[in-house]
């Protein structure tokens, strides 16, 4: 175990030789602890201004990542699960049924299952960040997207399923209005905070953290983005989305991962396993969560093995094995180092491989 060890940490620091990124962390975790932690690199590259003049330090245990659509099954698929046990939602709801949303017509035909599986005529990505939307007009960000969403037309390509951001934004809408909270306030009061992760796992990290201690992604406006999301539409909804938004250490996921597979987490085990465990033949992905679709899977597993996990743009993942009840969590800022999101596929592969042989 060692020796496979030092080797998986000597891929970590390949990486930041290949400058595919400026730091990263690993947690490789079971049922009941961790088994492998490494944190590697700086948070940002000594070139260039950082956020409010931070200078790069060396990444811990502790630095927080932009972890992007990790937060799609992290924080808007727990919450809707808690919003499914208590009855403000089901899952083959037909979302013309959902109130205080203007929804596309197009799209009412359409369940809230539907969405958390990706399986709608959505179109994966819109940029709603290049205009300026005038808040006295649409009453902020939210009902903004929701008339830039109201346009669009259905995709034509004929496939049952595609993998969509706007989807889950507008989950993360109906999460709101259903408690009258925002997804932040929700997601401290009913995850992070009850599982003990509230300083490690959360939205807006300037709120609490400084940015010296998070990890930089793109720059914008002349500088390194440090606490900021990466990804613009995120910051266009006040850095607050279902889609994106979330910060993380790698050890914080791998500790909401153990408590999901045990007891001990914010829903009943029956309402993860319908989520985590949901197959349909017209998509790949659970309710939240997605499958390896390939040989060259970029978990490091088959297609058909019983291994969920999720992908963020800026080069941060987690894959669990439910049988084992292995996972293994990747957290780096490749977004910080380049602009190809395929540069670093071969690294993370091979280092999932690794991980997985521990």
């Amino acid at each position: 175990m060692a020796s496979n060890s030092q080797k998986i940490a000597n891929l970590l620091k390949q990486g930041i030789e290949d400058r595919l990124y400026s730091g990263a962390q690993l947690v490789v975790s079971d049922a009941k602890r961790d088994v492998l932690s490494l944190s590697v690199g700086n948070t940002r590259y000594p070139q260039g201004r950082g956020e409010l003049g931070s200078q790069p330090v060396h990444v811990t245990s502790d630095t927080l990542f932009d972890i992007a659509s990790v937060t799609k099954p992290l924080s808007t698929a727990t919450l809707m699960m808690c919003a499914v046990e208590e009855g403000r939602f089901s899952l083959d709801q037909k979302l013309i049924s959902v109130s205080g949303i203007q929804f596309p017509s197009w799209l009412l035909a359409n369940t809230v299952g539907d969405l958390l599986s990706h399986q709608t005529a959505l179109p994966a990505w819109v940029d709603f960040h290049g205009t300026i939307p005038r808040m006295e007009d649409h009453e902020g960000a939210s009902r903004y997207f929701e008339l830039v969403c109201k346009r669009l037309s259905p995709r034509s390509d004929g496939k049952t399923w595609c993998y969509s951001d706007l989807g889950y934004i507008l989950l993360g809408l109906m999460l709101e209005r259903a408690y009258d909270k925002s997804l932040m306030a929700l997601f401290s009061e009913r995850v992070s905070i009850p599982l003990g992760l509230g300083g490690k796992l959360l939205y807006c990290p300037l709120h609490s953290v400084s940015c010296a201690d998070i990890a930089a992604t793109c720059q914008y406006m002349g500088a390194y983005v440090q606490g900021h999301p990466d990804d613009a539409n995120a910051r266009a909804m006040t850095h607050v989305a279902g889609h994106a938004g979330l910060f993380a250490t790698a050890e914080a996921i791998s500790s909401y991962v153990r408590a999901m597979l045990s007891k001990n987490f914010v829903c009943q085990p029956e309402t993860v396993r319908r989520f985590i465990e949901y197959r349909s033949p017209n998509t790949p992905f659970a309710l939240g969560w997605d499958r390896p679709t390939s040989e060259d899977s970029l978990s490091g597993r088959r297609p058909g093995e019983n291994v969920i996990g999720h992908l963020g743009f800026t080069g941060c993942s987690v894959w669990i094995d439910l049988d084992t009840k292995r996972s293994v969590t990747l957290l780096t800022n490749r977004t910080h180092a380049n602009s190809d999101p395929g540069s670093l596929a071969p690294l993370r592969r091979e280092i999932y491989r690794r991980c997985w042989e521990l």
